[in-house]
């Protein structure tokens, strides 16, 4: 094989020393003119095994196909087809490719922290969401369920969705390192959620907003202060909320975000017995028309009211303004409670939204709990109706409850009326005890579990009123075996607002 030059095309057409510099060698600079470069070392022979005394053929490559290589691919062809037509003895030529132009977007390399952020989010969400498919998802699912279509420019929405998805591998695979490493990121949320509100533009933005929920939502994760870290960010929400006004929640996007935020001020609420301000006509005004589509909604438009009325109750009880206030405050709360009633009669127009099934036949609740208090229990056709029912039952309890506590005190109730009081509101807790263990499943998902929470935690209430025990007991189990199973080695108190009530009962501040 003859010995070929290792110079660029200029200095082997000039047949001077190249000093082989690249991309671009030094002779060229020198003179001015632009280095076409150089040719790959590859060559190709042609054996003819058949007979011998053909010498093998040397397949030449087409120099001018390597020169200036970034040339738009039309001049590499003109100029290579003319090179083979001028150069003789060439058995064949290597084809010109389409050279890249040099205006030509180049992909950026996707960094490996991007690839695993989208591998924990999507783990994230396989085991956040419910594992349904053609179903209507309630407004707070469905808006995490659109986080990878969210185009991500913040920071701040980043690293909470870092934090986020840590938490959820984290109490997933029960993995204690993983838990330090989740609350490490979330640190890091906390730093960048700093800065974003403390910029009067990016505090108002929709990715501040959803970045600061998915915060609320690690709390419920992993968070181990007894709810206050879910309380004050559902505060700063509320904050953030304020400053933006209603009129800012225009887009199907931003009112997803809200919907999810006003169910947990709603949780806020029925714990610290406080109104907020978004039961307020402003923000009511805000959800008129999806209530008219959405029972879940149109659920919440009601509940929300209830805060309020706690709030009422108690400063009455305090303040012993009677009669006129008491009469007052138990008018609104039968209205309302009969608008919460018409809702149900209407959500069960074409019949209940559920089978009652043996305990059993649930996927997983036995294996765990073990227990047959409740048995049979509610299997939901829907995810959606599992949401709504539980809602509904919850927040029955808690307005009747209240009613029946100011009949009670300040009105002379016969025994037939006192058993049927008696009989609804143990109504409403069995509802609730017997939903449950359908969002116990794992195909349920973490949403389901957690939707659970608050429910379990007023059922408790009312059987501990009861002295209900066994029932009393079976939240109890439940309850921490859905927040997290096996996760802590303390066990969670039920109440874990309890001392954030104390604190805003003596301040009185709560949006």
């Amino acid at each position: 094989m003859p010995k070929r030059s290792p110079g660029c095309f200029e200095c082997r057409q000039r047949k001077v020393r190249c000093d082989e510099t690249k991309p671009e060698c030094t002779t060229c600079l020198r003179r001015g003119t632009k280095c076409p470069g150089y040719r790959p070392t590859q060559t190709f022979v042609l054996h003819k095994f058949g007979n011998r005394a053909v010498k093998p053929l040397i397949i030449k490559e087409d120099d001018n196909r390597y020169r200036y290589a970034n040339q738009p691919a039309l001049e590499a062809s003109k100029s290579s087809s003319s090179s083979s037509q001028e150069t003789p003895g060439v058995v064949g030529h290597l084809q010109p490719y389409n050279a890249r132009l040099l205006h030509e977007h180049i992909p950026r390399r996707v960094s490996p922290m991007a690839v695993e952020r989208v591998q924990y989010m999507g783990t994230f969400l396989s085991l956040y969401l419910p594992k349904v498919e053609g179903q209507t998802l309630p407004p707070p699912s469905a808006l995490i369920l659109s986080l990878p279509s969210i185009p991500v420019t913040s920071q701040t929405l980043l690293a909470a969705v870092d934090a986020l998805s840590a938490a959820q591998l984290a109490v997933s695979n029960r993995n204690y390192p993983l838990i330090n490493r989740s609350r490490s990121l979330y640190g890091t949320a906390l730093s960048q959620m700093l800065k974003a509100i403390q910029d009067p533009a990016r505090a108002l933005e929709d990715e501040t907003l959803l970045a600061t929920y998915l915060l609320t939502l690690y709390e419920v994760f992993v968070g181990l202060t007894n709810g206050h870290g879910f309380f004050y960010h559902v505060q700063g929400l509320l904050h953030l909320l304020k400053q933006r006004g209603p009129n800012s929640f225009q887009s199907r996007f931003s009112l997803m975000i809200y919907h999810a935020i006003r169910y947990n001020s709603l949780s806020i609420g029925y714990h610290v017995r406080k109104a907020s301000m978004l039961d307020s006509p402003d923000w009511m005004a805000l959800t008129e028309r999806p209530a008219k589509k959405d029972p879940y909604v149109a659920l919440v438009d009601i509940c929300i009211g209830i805060p309020r009325l706690l709030e009422r109750t108690d400063k009455l009880i305090a303040d012993d303004k009677f009669p006129d206030a008491l009469e007052k405050l138990l008018d609104d709360s039968l209205q309302l409670a009969g608008c919460a009633t018409e809702w149900f009669v209407n959500f069960e127009k074409d019949g209940p939204r559920y089978s009652r099934i043996p305990i059993n036949e649930v996927d997983g609740f036995l294996d765990t709990y073990n227990d047959r208090t409740f048995d049979p229990v509610f299997f939901f056709h829907t995810f959606g109706a599992g949401i709504c029912y539980m809602i509904y039952s919850m927040s029955m309890l808690i307005l009747q409850s209240n009613t029946f506590r100011l009949l009670r005190q300040y009105r002379q109730l016969e025994a037939k009326d006192m058993y049927i009081w008696d009989q609804k509101l143990g109504g409403y807790a069995d509802m609730i005890c017997r939903s449950v263990p359908y969002n116990c499943r794992p195909i349920a998902g973490y949403t389901a579990k957690f939707g659970a929470l608050t429910p379990l935690v007023v059922a408790r209430k009312y059987f501990e009123a009861k002295k209900a025990e066994e029932k009393l007991r079976w939240c109890e189990r439940v309850y921490q075996g859905t927040r997290v199973p096996g996760l802590y080695s303390t066990p969670i108190p039920m109440e874990p607002l309890k001392s954030v009530q104390n604190l805003v009962q003596k301040s009185g501040r709560y949006l």
